[in-house]
Parts: structure tokens; sequence; C-alpha cells
């Protein structure tokens, strides 16, 4: 295989159109096709098929996508890593962060990681964990900054954890059950939860939730974006469960209050994850060990206080 037929192939893939991937790539649509039927001949399956609706993958197709984009970012990956050892730091360092990472310890990371490392490159997704997941698993991203559950991660990848933090419950100033101090006494609340409606979301049911037994129909689960959570839990009579850093920084601009309630609530872990046995480049080492440097001296003030 090589490197423009798994990229014809990737941006098909991506465009579901041969015209959009001729666009992308700067060539003709005859150059497109020609490209990647070379590829199938190479892996002996039809990976794309043509009707009046348009181009769509074949299952060969569909399973190959996601391999064809982790061997294409390898590559790049490997080209970085060679030019970073020969000329000094350069590159790219791609990462992808949670939303309370990226208001709180973000900025002054990179400030010192652009400060020390100018030519890098540095490429930013702020995602859920689902998300980022999937991004390492496509080697997408070199790694990710995000708030885990211990034991939740997959055997595919690995964690460096940073802090711990803790969740905390949130509802609008006015919400009519605002002076009550019990998850018991929230039952018959409407709750906002993180996750997707995946295995995130369920671990987190079963940890909260769960063990109060609500009916489903008393609950909103939705986690793809927590300015979506605050924005509904602000201006509606929903509880909501959040990290305590972003609760810090964006409840009174929201016009949310914390409830204290009884109960303990689960303890998250900041975490590094990447992909397991896949080796960070140099650039992204520094990069990590500035957000190292920078927590750690976060949880000290923390804990001081």
């Amino acid at each position: 295989m090589k490197p423009n037929q798994l990229q014809a192939f990737v941006a098909v893939a991506s465009h579901q159109s041969i015209r959009g991937a001729a666009r992308q790539l700067g060539v003709s649509q005859p150059a497109v096709t020609k490209i990647v039927r070379e590829l199938e001949r190479e892996l002996g399956v039809p990976l794309v098929e043509r009707s009046v609706k348009g181009v769509r993958l074949t299952e060969y197709g569909a399973a190959f996508a996601p391999r064809a984009r982790q061997l294409l970012e390898d590559m790049r990956r490997a080209r970085d890593e060679v030019a970073q050892l020969r000329d000094g730091l350069q590159g790219r360092v791609s990462l992808a962060v949670s939303t309370s990472f990226a208001l709180t310890l973000l900025p002054p990371v990179f400030k010192e990681f652009h400060a020390r490392q100018p030519s890098v490159d540095v490429h930013f997704n702020e995602a859920v964990l689902p998300e980022m997941l999937k991004l390492l698993h496509e080697g997408r991203i070199d790694f990710a900054v995000i708030h885990v559950q211990p034991g939740s991660l997959g055997p595919d990848f690995e964690s460096t954890e940073l802090f711990p933090v803790r969740l905390v419950v949130g509802m609008r100033t006015r919400h009519p059950l605002r002076h009550v101090r019990s998850l018991e006494g929230l039952r018959a609340a409407e709750w906002v939860l993180p996750g997707d409606g995946g295995a995130e979301a369920d671990a987190m049911s079963s940890t909260l939730i769960a063990p109060l037994a609500l009916p489903p129909s008393t609950r909103v689960v939705l986690g793809q974006s927590v300015t979506v959570a605050l924005a509904l839990v602000g201006q509606m009579d929903l509880v909501g469960l959040f990290v305590e850093p972003l609760a810090d920084l964006a409840f009174k601009r929201h016009g949310i209050v914390r409830v204290d309630v009884d109960e303990p609530l689960p303890e998250m872990r900041v975490c590094v994850v990447r992909r397991r046995g896949r080796p960070l480049t140099p650039a992204a080492e520094q990069f990590v060990a500035c957000i190292q440097r920078h927590a750690k001296a976060h949880f000290e003030a923390a804990t001081a206080r």
C-alpha cells in the first residue's frame, strides 16, 4: 500500500464523493478512481461502490477506513519524530482536552510550551471521552487530557494520572429543589448527566443514579456539549452533575448554584490518556511534561487551601 492510495481512499471515505476527494487532493476525478482501484486490486476486495446516489463504502471499505486513517497518521508521526530528532523539536502535536481543562490549566500549559518550542504546531480538539478514545484509536491525536473514572478505560489505552477532581451537583438559583441536601430528595428531579448514552453514561448512572431507582423518564442523559448542559441547567428545572473546577469557573456566570448533598459523590481522575504501545514523539513528550508540571502545582495549591 502506497501513501497516495491511502490518501485517496480516505478522502473518498470522508467525502462520500469522488468529486469531493478530487477537490481535496487537487487531482482529477479519473485519477482518484484509478488510485482507489489500484488499492482495491492490491487488497483483493471492493472498497467503494458507485450508484445513482453517489459513492458509498462496502463492508470491506467501512472496516478498512479507520485502519487507513491510522496508517496515514502513523506515517506522519514517524516523519515528525525523525525530523525532531534530526533538526530539534518541530512538527506537530495533536491533542484533545476536556472543557474543564481547556478553561483552567490549558492556557498556562500552552503558554509555557509555546515559549519553549515555538516551531511546533499544536492542534487542539475539545471533546468528550468517547470521541477522544475514537480519535486516539484512529491515530488522529497524540494524547488526550480528560476526566475518567478509575478502571473505566479499555485495554487499548493507558493513562497517567494528574490529580483527582470531585463531582458536584448544580441547579439554577430559583430551582424549586434548591434547598434539598440529599440525593434521595432529588429523586423526582430531571437530571443532566455526562456521557453520550454509551458505556461512560452507563458507568456514571450505575455509580450515582441507578441506586436511587429513578425511572428512566426522569433522566436526561446529555454529554456531547458541556456548554449546552450549563445553559440548560441555568435556565430550566434540571439538576446537573459537573466536575468541580468547571463549577467554580462557570456556575455563577450561568446562574447555577452548587448543592452540597450529604451523600458522597464519585471522584474522577484527570489523566493524560494515550493509545497503548504507541510512543509519543519528542514534541508530544515535552507537551505532556508541561501539563504534568502545571497539574502538580495546581493540585498542591488546591490542597493547601
